[in-house]
């Protein structure tokens, strides 16, 4: 790598300014709400990165040419160069490309208000990170290049003379295997076919990740095990199990008001029928008594016998839209869904009270629909044919 190497760096970043161009002229000329590009923060945010990193290049590059121009360092870059050449070739291709791209910006800065981020529209927007990108990737490969560049295990004088570089500290990390010239120190006596075997010492990085699971395993011991400060998996199901059930209940609460007619189900808890008895006292008793034995208006809710049917989905329905053609009053607008159904399952649970004074049986039979038994004979009459059929085999083998 030369001087005109690196100035091929030089020329990708003139090349980046081009790319930015675009975007200035284009934010001059449009105009949301008589205000321009150059008051939103977030199209001068990224103006301000791009123009950063293009200045970090250009100081990378020079460190680079000077690098590149030292005697000491020219044999090891000179053989680099070809492979790098072609490694600046493809960048300087997706520069083009994206230079070619940029030419659409003014027309993306006439797009819909809807389809903006931040104030700028979607086009230049996309086209600023990826030239942020492009720059961070530029940025990456030339420290890359120079560390691998001065990573040299010999320097070599002007003069000839070879000195051996001190490894650093992140080198003794990384590999601790001998240097080649000194690899017949660790020869071993064993040859495979001319294969000879080195007995170098296992990486550092590795000895002492295997040191720290020792150290983590201590420390997972003591505090699962012995003092208990953190709970094990049977534990943890516990936990997990016991906050399923808080989540449910708060979820049930909030979402009580979404039971409707089709939904509802008979509420069996204690707190839920107390609630319910406390509104059948407040409005349903004028009209159907204080046991729901029944009176002169209403009918008797504690036998069989019902005018619009019995079901709990039956009443719920009856008390939240009425029949006003019957003197039965809608509920829905004094009592929520919740209230409704607190109170349906209340008089559903006093079926067969008996209570005293019960006005007559009005209305049609309803009989409770049972849940049909599961079916039990095929499962016995397929363990009986298996039975039979092994104590069969069992005599034809005697």
């Amino acid at each position: 790598m030369n001087a005109k190497n690196i100035n091929n760096y030089r020329n990708g970043i003139i090349t980046l300014g081009l790319m930015v161009l675009p975007f200035i002229s284009s934010a001059q000329e449009n105009e949301v709400a008589t205000v321009s590009y150059f008051s939103n923060a977030l199209f001068n945010t990224l103006l301000t990165v791009i123009i950063l990193l293009a200045i970090l290049i250009v100081a990378l590059s020079g460190v680079m040419k000077n690098i590149a121009n030292s005697d000491m360092f020219y044999q090891k870059l000179k053989k680099r160069a070809d492979a790098n050449a072609a490694k600046k070739a493809m960048g300087m291709a997706l520069l083009f490309s994206l230079m070619s791209l940029s030419s659409f910006a003014a027309d993306g800065a006439n797009a819909a208000v809807s389809d903006r981020i931040g104030g700028v529209d979607q086009f230049t927007f996309y086209t600023m990170v990826s030239v942020i990108i492009l720059e961070v990737i530029f940025i990456g490969v030339m420290l890359f290049t120079m560390a691998s560049h001065l990573k040299a295990d010999e320097v070599v004088l002007p003069d000839g003379v070879k000195i051996r570089k001190e490894k650093t500290i992140l080198d003794k990390f990384i590999s601790d295997a001998v240097e080649v010239e000194d690899e017949e120190s660790v020869l071993m006596d064993h040859d495979y076919d001319g294969i000879k075997e080195l007995d170098n010492n296992l990486p550092p990085w590795w000895k002492y990740g295997f040191y720290l699971t020792i150290v983590v395993a201590f420390v997972y011991l003591i505090n699962y095990h012995v003092t208990g400060s953190s709970p094990l998996q049977g534990d943890e199901y516990k936990i997990a199990m016991k906050q399923a059930d808080e989540e449910v209940a708060a979820y049930l609460k909030n979402s009580a008001n979404n039971v409707d007619e089709t939904t509802v189900k008979m509420l069996d808890n204690a707190s839920d029928l107390a609630a319910g008895k406390e509104i059948f006292q407040s409005i349903c008793k004028t009209c159907h008594g204080a046991l729901a034995e029944g009176n002169k208006i209403g009918p008797n809710l504690t036998d069989d016998y019902w005018l619009h049917s019995g079901g709990i989905k039956d009443i719920f329905k009856t008390i939240k839209y009425g029949w006003p053609e019957k003197g039965m009053q809608s509920w829905k607008d004094q009592y929520t869904p919740m209230q409704i159904a607190q109170v349906s399952s209340y008089i559903k649970s006093l079926r067969g009270t008996n209570p005293p004074n019960a006005k007559e049986p009005q209305g049609d039979l309803y009989t409770e629909q049972a849940a049909a038994p599961a079916d039990s004979t095929a499962v016995v009459t397929d363990s009986t044919k298996i039975v039979n059929a092994v104590i069969d085999s069992l005599k034809t083998k005697k």
